[in-house]
């Protein structure tokens, strides 16, 4: 008499049951998390995209230009280098709002040869407005990127 070996069908049933189980747990929370992925996404690289004009205007010798619009949503590198970024290819509705509906504090941001620039962000948010980031310079070139904490607070 030899023994068969493999797996019994109530033994498969029962592994596909579990595995149904943690699949129905996890994709919930899973679809939850994606626009907030996106829109930390599209905050960093309008961040690294403001470092790149700097670091080019300051390379160049040149003034660079960060210029946002919200028809549609996008903001465009221009002087010394062209790059157009449109928000809507981050997908789930990242757009440029903020906390009280702001949008930016001024439409472009100009980086001299010296590295400074013009003082101002631009705020982005995803579709349900439950997350927003802000990111701009300093008069000084500095460059910061936040995330809303609720009240008046920024972090």
């Amino acid at each position: 008499m030899k023994k068969k070996s493999g797996f019994t069908v109530v033994e498969l049933v029962v592994v596909l049951a579990v595995l149904s189980i943690f699949v129905a747990i996890g994709v919930p929370n899973f679809m939850s998390w994606i626009p907030k992925y996106r829109l930390k996404s599209a905050a960093r690289d309008l961040y690294s995209n403001m470092q790149l004009a700097k670091m080019t205007a300051v390379k160049s010798n040149v003034n660079c230009t960060v210029t946002y619009s919200t028809d549609p949503d996008q903001y465009v590198l221009s002087g010394a280098l062209s790059k157009t970024v449109v928000l809507e290819d981050y997908g789930s509705g990242v757009n440029f709002n903020g906390p009280d509906d702001e949008t930016f504090a001024v439409t472009t941001i100009t980086f001299n040869s010296r590295g400074t620039s013009n003082a101002g962000y631009a705020y982005l948010s995803n579709s349900n407005n439950t997350v927003y980031f802000r990111v701009g310079p300093l008069t000084s070139g500095v460059i910061k990127l936040q995330k809303w904490v609720g009240g008046s607070s920024w972090e």
